[in-house]
């Protein structure tokens, strides 16, 4: 009986492999992809520890420790300048708007290098004005005349800063076109650093 059931039974084990060789074979051919693929897939390069934005910065902002982060990317995708320590980072003003995630570098902040040619003395402050599509015509290099008016309507308009010089235009869309980066002397600076809480801002330019 042994000798007769294995006929019988390798019979019905090539019929079934006939009756599913077509699933079987894309099975197969699946496999045989998934295979390739993972042995195409090249090994993962390199990466650097950078700080990153934890979420969107606008410009003019100045940094706390909450919005950066240490982040591994790539090495070849990391920028000239990255910043690495929050050390570098923590307080300094932004001259650009950062989205989440954006790698920090030296050209993210507002620094020395736009006092450049500027007379000994100068101070940068970023300047946030009232109405953003005043800022339209401004142009990096022009003066402008900073005044202040009162939300209240309690005191005249008063002129805080006269033909001060816009050093950048960090922002080009949305509430970050209202931010000027200006060259004016100490004493202005601290004026206009704190005028944004108690007056509405707006600039004229002049020649």
């Amino acid at each position: 009986m042994a000798d007769l059931r294995a006929p019988r039974a390798l019979t019905s084990l090539h019929r079934r492999v006939r009756a599913h060789r077509r699933p079987l074979a894309a099975v197969c051919a699946a496999a045989a992809v998934v295979v390739a693929v993972q042995a195409a897939r090249p090994e993962p390069g390199p990466t650097l520890s950078v700080l990153v934005a934890t979420g969107p910065v606008a410009s003019g902002s100045r940094i706390t420790p909450d919005d950066v982060e240490v982040a591994a990317i790539p090495a070849d995708l990391v920028p000239d300048g990255a910043l690495r320590a929050h050390d570098e980072t923590h307080g300094r003003v932004v001259a650009a708007p950062l989205p989440r995630g954006g790698v920090l570098t030296e050209l993210s902040f507002v620094g020395p290098g736009l006092l450049e040619g500027y007379p000994r003395g100068t101070a940068l402050v970023s300047v946030r004005v009232a109405d953003a599509a005043t800022v339209g015509p401004v142009r990096v290099g022009d003066s402008v005349d900073v005044v202040g008016t009162d939300p209240r309507g309690a005191a005249a308009p008063r002129v805080l800063a006269r033909r001060a010089q816009v050093a950048a235009l960090p922002g080009e869309e949305g509430d970050d076109r209202a931010v000027l980066v200006l060259a004016v002397d100490a004493e202005i600076a601290r004026t206009l650093s704190g005028a944004a809480v108690t007056w509405h801002l707006a600039v004229t330019v002049v020649l």
